[in-house]
């Protein structure tokens, strides 16, 4: 059975927020990230069944058990659950850890790209912790597979497993409610593979241009880079226009609850026309291919018109599908 250590961790400052049906963890702090900061954040939100938020206690941290490693503090940016321990039983189909009294994690804010991706996902993750103990935080509730959302380390590491995917290139950063505080060192993480073209990166970000590719990702979490050209609105919706018939070319939609997101970061979506960015979502077809953005995260302004990240040479740079 996983057992709850002992050592309670320090709440931050943080004003917390959420809404029902959106997972409300905040505890990557209880499992060694690093304290990264970047300038940019991109996402998407993930729905899963409500969580309840669990105790959380403002006492000193002390010695965890020694079945356990210590806890160490993290950045004031994520916020802390009080950790539980386990063992992995297996890693299902689907890249979640089973443990060996039953209970289904599921790495919270991680996309693998689509079921291609999942391929390398799976025995990446087998080869590390089947047999393993982990520490992870989570929320007490579960989704609709029965599955809780979790931040989990290896015994022994200092940073947690979905870094060590994002270095990789075997995942893409997914912002959930509830993690987003653990995006700047999740972003530096995936940085690294994006600048060595390792594993997904072979083939992102997609060109806003490149209709065929986009098309191939429908239903996928996906990374398309490119130029807005304009920006149409109507009562309920704007649209980011990357080309010049919708009907057939990348759009990306925001509807209220990104308008309220945009505004909350003092983002004129209007202004967007003429920028260069890079987005984060899953891709659908409305004419052409699209993608939602519910979150100001979503969105990454600080690129230059190749999809180059400003500064930082060719580490960003739009590549079509299969160009190697």
């Amino acid at each position: 059975m996983h057992k709850r250590l002992t050592a309670p961790l320090p709440l931050s400052p943080r004003r917390r927020r959420g809404r029902s049906g959106v997972v409300a963890l905040t505890a990557a702090a209880a499992l060694g990230l690093l304290p990264a900061h970047v300038a940019w954040a991109q996402g998407v939100t993930l729905q899963t069944a409500p969580l309840q938020t669990a105790p959380l206690q403002t006492a000193p941290v002390q010695a965890a058990p020694a079945q356990s490693a210590p806890v160490q503090a993290a950045s004031a940016g994520c916020a802390d659950l009080t950790p539980e321990s386990g063992e992995v039983a297996r890693v299902s189909p689907g890249g979640d850890l089973v443990l060996t009294d039953g209970t289904v994690l599921r790495l919270a804010g991680l996309a693998g790209g689509g079921a291609g991706a999942a391929v390398g996902w799976r025995p990446a993750l087998a080869a590390r912790v089947d047999g393993r103990a982990i520490a992870f935080a989570a929320g007490p509730g579960r989704d609709r597979y029965g599955r809780r959302a979790a931040l989990v380390r290896r015994e022994g590491d200092d940073g947690t497993l979905q870094q060590l995917l994002l270095a990789e290139g075997l995942a893409l950063a997914r912002p959930e409610e509830g993690v987003l505080g653990c995006l700047p060192s999740w972003l530096d993480a995936e940085a690294t593979a994006r600048r060595e073209r390792r594993g997904l990166w072979r083939e992102l970000p997609l060109d806003a241009r490149d209709i065929a590719a986009l098309r191939a990702r429908q239903g996928r979490f996906t990374i398309v880079a490119g130029h807005i050209l304009d920006v149409g609105k109507t009562s309920r919706v704007d649209y980011l226009n990357f080309g010049r018939v919708w009907r057939q070319d990348m759009t990306a939609r925001v509807e209220a609850e990104g308008r309220k997101a945009f505004e909350s970061r003092g983002l004129d979506v209007s202004a967007l026309a003429g920028r260069s960015v890079r987005l984060r979502g899953t891709v659908f077809e409305a004419g052409g291919p699209a993608i939602t953005l519910r979150r100001a995260e979503q969105i990454d302004l600080a690129i230059d018109r190749r999809g180059t990240r400003a500064g930082n040479g060719a580490e960003g740079r739009v590549r079509p599908t299969g160009d190697e």
